[in-house]
């Protein structure tokens, strides 16, 4: 009795720990999404920022030609953006086909290659190096990343605003997590239009130069740093869902697990760094401290939640295989308990069932987030991004 009264006890606080900032974030969420969404202002040509825009690149070669040539086809004017390729010493074709593409159109690609691949977060501050008085805003898109028609030129209507320091696209929906994917941009969309988002898609994602400071080495979730650290500086950081990209989706289920893990490692530590602006600065600091809690202390609630509630129901039917009778709320955790292992068993599968979808996505991905985060404590640094094999196909 004691020992299931216990576990029980465990259980029932690791949910309500998991649950509450959650739905606080949730409420305030609602509220916030009533508010009407942010829209640049129209801009001239001729008034348009001067954009610098990066390619970080680790063996991108099924992919590079067509990435510049998405990129040209933009409609933003020529005179007003350098393009850039910064690559980690790739060992594949990639830095070969970029400067023979660049010899045949003739669109001035500067390529900067490191000597080593020390990952993108070392990438970007050496692209930041790059940087010239002349440049008014630093944009970085993924190589996999294609742009739909006009988000450069939205990306530079935003940077008339002097409030807004950076600003960072959407993914469109694709076969790949797209319940997990929309509730996430359900918040992202609302942070925006409360005050800023401390959580960006770095496939394109743009920053005002005058507020550029170099990301923490030997980590990742860059694109997440450099939009927090603008904010911290007084001006905001929003997603735009208008400034949208696509990418093939991962099929190979052990690359997009090993991607998640990698991504919720540097999300978590990222986070974890920024504990001491959690709830101060108003708003922004109840946004940064929601997303701080959800990403780096209630993993582990879900964790401890999923242990305790196997062992609660161990000992449920223990005591009903001994002829004890288990109480109302043994039985109410008993079916929370069946709901989560239903989910982790769909989550291991792959199987997709449209109500169960969301439960699936959560616990997943905060046993992706407690994993990352374990083997940061082991010394295992996830910062090198690997070119994905599974949706690398020449476009």
């Amino acid at each position: 009795m004691i020992e299931r009264l216990a576990f029980l006890t465990v259980q029932v606080g690791a949910t309500i720990a998991v649950v509450l900032p959650l739905g606080i974030h949730w409420l305030l969420n609602r509220g916030w999404m009533r508010q009407q969404p942010p829209s640049p202002e129209a801009c001239k040509d001729e008034d348009l920022p001067q954009l610098c825009i990066v390619i970080p690149t680790w063996n991108e070669a099924n992919v590079i030609e067509s990435k510049l040539d998405d990129l040209v086809a933009q409609r933003y004017p020529e005179s007003k953006r350098r393009l850039m390729l910064i690559d980690s010493a790739s060992t594949d074709q990639t830095v070969s086909i970029a400067t023979k593409w660049n010899e045949t159109h003739g669109h001035g690609l500067e390529i900067v290659q490191m000597s080593a691949r020390l990952g993108k977060s070392a990438a970007i501050n050496r692209a930041m190096q790059e940087v010239t008085e002349s440049d008014d805003v630093f944009v970085m898109t993924d190589a996999e990343a294609t742009l739909e028609d006009g988000a450069l030129r939205r990306i530079g209507r935003w940077m008339k605003d002097p409030s807004i320091g950076a600003v960072c696209g959407t993914l469109t929906d694709t076969t790949e997590d797209t319940t997990y994917r929309g509730w996430y941009r359900w918040f992202r969309s609302g942070e925006s239009r409360a005050d800023s988002t401390p959580i960006f898609e770095g496939s394109i994602a743009a920053y005002r130069a005058s507020a550029l400071n170099p990301v923490k080495p030997g980590a990742n979730a860059d694109d997440s740093q450099l939009a927090v650290l603008v904010r911290n500086e007084g001006l905001r950081a929003i997603s735009d869902e208008s400034i949208r990209f696509s990418e093939a989706p991962i099929t190979d289920a052990r690359e997009y697990h090993d991607r998640s893990v990698r991504r919720g490692q540097g999300l978590s530590r990222h986070f974890w760094r920024q504990r001491s602006h959690w709830f101060r600065n108003g708003r922004w600091g109840t946004i940064l401290g929601l997303n701080g809690i959800q990403h780096s202390v209630s993993p582990w609630f879900v964790l401890i939640g999923i242990l305790a509630g196997f062992a609660h129901a161990s000992t449920v039917f223990l005591i009903g295989w001994f002829g004890g009778e288990p109480m109302l709320l043994d039985r109410a955790m008993l079916l929370v308990d069946a709901l989560v292992l239903a989910s982790l068993g769909l989550g291991l599968t792959g199987l997709r069932i449209p109500l169960c979808a969301s439960a699936v996505a959560f616990l997943t991905q905060n046993l992706r987030l407690v994993q990352g985060m374990l083997l940061l404590q082991f010394g295992s640094s996830l910062h090198q991004w690997d070119a994905s094999k599974s949706n690398r196909r020449r476009r």
